[in-house]
């Protein structure tokens, strides 16, 4: 696996970036991270006030034959994950994509926005999500890892709230056809987090404190500014490895960050 050299810049109306991670502006980090000995163990939240989930977290492509698309999150039905949670009011989303030349569309949903109530045949729950965010783009890139910043026009997460995003790259055939989708639940920083961020300027040792808080987007996104800073960085490469092999995400492994620009399409 090569180190990742350059990664995504996308570009929707000046809206849609990625959002690296940048250094905080302090020279020192605090003794208890440094007994960690810097490694990223995701601690997945608990959720206890949080609405049961019956649906898959994320959704991945199959049938692919180099590459799939597929969202660098866990998967909500493997051993009871959580929702993943960001502290951030529009987060970065990290997706492994094929080789791909065509449009995609990323829309936005906000998830029990009305009291749920059997279907009448079914007799299983109505679907609750209210859409509040639809965005096209088109697309042109090479098959590897791209990150998506929530465009600056997308409405803010609000705290304590589960979202639903769907991304569905739209190509010339049906084969090229695919959909994926996934929760996001936007949580304040916990006062662990308040007293020592200020405290950690190194991408890797920022990764350890999120993981550990069970903040999942934060830490792949310190993760991913971490290789690209030091793209020498072994240690770096082995903890985004670990991370990824913990969220079943093997298949990602011998992908690495692709440079694409993003261009607007009306819907």
């Amino acid at each position: 696996m090569f180190l990742p050299k350059k990664i995504l810049v996308a570009s929707i109306c000046s809206c849609l970036a990625v959002n690296i991670v940048s250094a905080l502006p302090f020279t020192f980090f605090t003794s208890s991270v440094q007994a960690q000995s810097r490694r990223v163990r995701y601690n997945p939240p608990s959720n206890l006030n949080a609405p049961t989930v019956s649906a898959s977290g994320i959704t991945r492509s199959s049938g692919c034959a180099y590459a799939c698309l597929i969202a660098l999150m866990p998967d909500l039905k493997q051993e009871n994950n959580p929702i993943p949670q960001t502290i951030s009011e529009r987060p970065t989303i990290y997706f492994l994509t094929p080789e791909f030349n065509g449009s995609v569309q990323f829309i936005l949903y906000e998830d029990n926005v009305v009291p749920l109530k059997p279907n009448a045949e079914s007799g299983l729950p109505a679907s609750s999500k209210k859409q509040i965010y639809e965005k096209s783009f088109a697309i042109n890139n090479s098959a590897g890892i791209i990150a998506m910043k929530m465009p600056d026009d997308s409405p803010i997460l609000e705290v304590g709230k589960n979202y639903t995003w769907k991304f569905t790259v739209k190509g010339k055939t049906i084969e090229e056809y695919k959909v994926i989708q996934g929760k996001m639940r936007r949580v304040l920083p916990t006062k662990n987090l308040v007293a020592q961020l200020p405290a950690i300027s190194k991408p890797l040792e920022r990764a350890v404190l999120f993981a550990q808080e069970g903040i999942w987007f934060e830490a792949v996104q310190a993760l991913a500014d971490a290789q690209l800073t030091v793209p020498t960085n072994t240690e770096a490469l082995e903890e985004w490895t670990s991370l990824l092999k913990s969220a079943k995400l093997d298949r990602v492994l011998p992908f690495t960050f692709v440079t694409q620009n993003l261009n607007p399409r009306k819907l």
